[in-house]
């Protein structure tokens, strides 16, 4: 997968995440701290303590609520994954 998909799905997460207004404060914090996280790797190749942790959480706290965020953000683990981060 190429670093131009990833920045596909980035920008698909984030409009998402933008026109879901039914996260509660706790969720769309880490929604953003996985957004950083990602936007870091692009400064540093080593991808940020606790990022795949992180990631998970997001995709397991939206699978009932948020299906297509849950969807979008696996698909950035799978991304990055590829990408060898």
């Amino acid at each position: 997968m190429s670093n131009e998909k990833l920045q596909q799905l980035l920008k698909e997460l984030h409009r998402e995440l933008g026109a879901t207004q039914a996260l509660d404060q706790q969720s769309r914090t880490l929604v953003e701290k996985v957004l950083q996280d990602v936007d870091r790797i692009g400064e540093h190749p080593e991808p940020p303590d606790g990022m795949e942790g992180r990631l998970r959480e997001v995709v397991l706290r939206f699978e009932s609520e948020h299906p297509r965020l849950a969807a979008t953000v696996g698909q950035v683990a799978d991304a990055l994954g590829k990408l060898g981060i």
